[in-house]
């Protein structure tokens, strides 16, 4: 629900190069918040924990169970 209210839609890049600090990343079930525009910030049943991940391995590692990101929304 949040993933279509929030903010403004946009594609950050087949690289991810378009993320800055604040915008946020969405997968099925799960949202994290970008810290710069490489790392994110977001409680994960991985380490049970609220964790600062860098994007590309969180979306290796959240892919390979759920698929990559369904969003990107900049507030």
């Amino acid at each position: 629900m949040q993933a279509a209210s929030i903010g403004t839609p946009f594609e950050p890049g087949p690289d991810f190069s378009g993320l800055q600090r604040g915008d946020l990343v969405f997968w099925k079930g799960h949202v994290a918040i970008m810290t710069d525009a490489k790392d994110m910030i977001h409680a994960n049943g991985h380490t049970m924990l609220v964790s600062r991940e860098g994007l590309k391995e969180a979306i290796d590692r959240i892919g390979y169970l759920y698929g990559g990101p369904t969003g990107f929304r900049r507030p």
